[in-house]
């Protein structure tokens, strides 16, 4: 056999052995904490991006140990016959069966293909065939951006009058330019007013949000291309329509339920 080839086998042996750890049971004050109690604490770890390996295993073991061993302290002390520590077991408890229900539920009525695909078409539909850039200053009242309007009227540069003026720390640097963007990422008010701009042209009326007082300019339009793919948003979408069908399906056994 080719040298290279053992070499890279025993390499390859090497990293699968590190990365599965050598979980052995041991003892926290008499009571024994199994390899299984470890390898679900470890698997679970893993499947949540934790590299797997010896060092993974040293802290499972060390989260057992504290876990298990204020357990035995809570019930040396006789912790859950407090009532109000029992109230909490108790609402955890039915936290927990109402979330298995759920997800019960959901693997028993999954989403469809069509239902994704049917859904992403929509929102992409509500996104738009248009994406805009689009800047804008930020100020407390009216009169200042009435002000503004003027002297952009008169030549003055918009994004230097940004840069003085507007409250929009997170652009305001950038001469208040929000890049490209459509109208649904924004309140109502302030999206129809850039959308029914020419591109070069400032809104001749400040446009009020629950932020203060915008003057607005639209720079440029083009076809929409930011839009994510299918692929991209197809898990997004599926736990979105997921949560959607359980929570009808809740409403409904409500409604259902017999109160008298």
């Amino acid at each position: 056999m080719d040298k290279k080839a053992i070499a890279l086998g025993a390499a390859l042996l090497i990293a699968a052995g590190a990365a599965n750890a050598e979980l052995k049971a041991f003892k926290v004050n008499g009571e024994t904490v199994s390899v299984a109690e470890q390898k679900a604490v470890y698997d679970r770890a893993v499947a949540q991006g934790q590299p797997a390996g010896p060092e993974l295993e040293s802290q499972v073991k060390n989260l057992l140990i504290q876990q298990t061993a204020l357990l035995q302290e809570a019930k040396k002390a006789k912790i859950q016959q407090n009532a109000d520590v029992q109230r909490a077991i108790d609402n955890a408890r039915n936290q927990i069966l109402i979330q298995g229900l759920a997800q019960d539920w959901a693997k028993k009525n999954p989403v469809s293909d069509a239902d994704l695909q049917k859904a992403y078409e929509a929102d992409k539909a509500s996104y738009g065939d248009t994406e805009y850039q689009v800047r804008h200053i930020l100020v407390k009242t009216e009169d200042q951006a009435k002000n503004l309007i003027s002297r952009l009227a008169k030549g003055a540069d918009f994004g230097k009058l940004a840069q003085e003026f507007s409250e929009d720390t997170a652009n305001k640097a950038q001469g208040g330019l929000l890049g490209w963007v459509v109208p649904r990422s924004f309140v109502p008010a302030f999206g129809a007013a850039f959308s029914a701009l020419k591109p070069g042209e400032v809104a001749q009326a400040p446009v009020r949000t629950q932020f203060g007082f915008h003057v607005v300019k639209l720079e440029a339009k083009r076809k929409a291309e930011l839009y994510p793919s299918f692929d991209s948003q197809k898990a997004v979408i599926h736990n979105a329509l997921a949560n959607q069908k359980v929570q009808q399906h809740f409403q409904e056994l409500i409604k259902r339920a017999v109160v008298k």
